[in-house]
């Protein structure tokens, strides 16, 4: 992370953090979470980082035959690695060996991708989830390693290549007369909440980010069925299910991890869903969505809430 001569004042810092996935069973007295700037404990990122900004694309095309160029079919960002040359340092040899064992620990990429997170001196603050792959090994050659100090090159896969905002933004859809009050009852911090949109209506949504998103749909009974519809695209997807009301049904519409359950207990309910649902995405700008919902009561309302991906931190 660069800074231009004489704006360290200005700029208080910018902090880079690994933390291990949760399901790494890392013992309480090994650390989850590694500041990997400023040295608090006891490493320090060197010069040199990479793949922090825009992620590799790829751009499939068809040569045209007798004709000069080629025609785009698609365009499609590819995993991103990330390069982070570190350096550790410890006042002994045991103090040494004791960090690098419980870094070590926390990268293991058994358990699933840990997080890469970037604060920057504003409180802005966005992760990628990624794979330790290589870098680790070890290397015992003169400037790489001494007796308390030790130099990694670590790189790490990003799976998903977009930098994700920490903060959800929350979009609350009531009926027309503004007396419907959804009951969302997820507990995110720093929560952003938009204004009202309307249910069995059609909504101007503006999203916030530099890419598609896929958002989560929580819908509190009563209902019978509920018709999902981006207008835009002509993309929709329907639910028919009798709830009752307080219950509620969530939808997750991200690639992989698609889902139809219970948000209280957590039962399965695709089955639920109508035919070849296209659970669709919410793009950056401007989204017209409609919403219409059979059989509402007092209590039926509906959110939407998405985290925002970025191309970089």
């Amino acid at each position: 992370m660069m800074m231009l001569e004489g704006q360290a004042t200005a700029w208080p810092s910018t902090r880079v953090t690994w933390e291990a996935n949760e399901h790494n069973p890392v013992s309480e007295s090994q650390n989850q979470l590694w500041f990997l700037s400023g040295g608090q404990d006891g490493i320090w990122i060197m010069p040199g980082m990479k793949g922090f900004d825009a992620p590799p694309f790829t751009i499939h095309y068809d040569e045209m035959p007798a004709l000069d160029g080629a025609r785009e079919r698609h365009v499609r960002a590819q995993s991103r690695e990330l390069f982070i040359p570190l350096f550790f340092y410890a006042k002994d040899r045991p103090s040494l060996l004791s960090l690098k064992r419980q870094f070590l620990a926390s990268l293991n990429p058994a358990y699933g991708p840990g997080r890469i997170s970037v604060k920057e001196g504003d409180g802005s603050e966005r992760f990628v989830n990624a794979y330790y792959v290589s870098g680790a090994e070890g290397d015992e050659g003169r400037d790489k390693a001494g007796f308390v100090w030790l130099k990694y090159g670590l790189i790490l896969r990003a799976m998903d290549p977009y930098w994700h905002s920490f903060v959800p933004v929350v979009i609350d859809f009531q009926a027309a007369s503004g007396e419907v009050r959804p009951f969302f009852s997820v507990p995110f911090l720093g929560l952003n909440i938009s204004r009202s949109h309307s249910l069995n209506g059609e909504s101007e949504v503006t999203i916030t980010g530099d890419v598609d998103t896929w958002p989560d749909w929580i819908i509190s009974g009563p209902f019978t069925k509920v018709t999902f519809t981006n207008t835009i695209t002509e993309r929709s997807f329907v639910l028919n299910r009798t709830t009752l009301a307080g219950e509620q049904v969530k939808i997750t519409t991200s690639p992989g991890n698609k889902a139809v359950v219970d948000a209280d207990t957590g039962e399965n309910l695709w089955n639920f869903l109508g035919p070849n649902p296209d659970l669709w995405p919410i793009t950056p700008g401007l989204n017209r969505v409609r919403i219409d919902v059979e059989n509402v009561g007092p209590e039926t309302g509906l959110v939407l809430y998405y985290f925002p991906r970025y191309l970089s931190v």
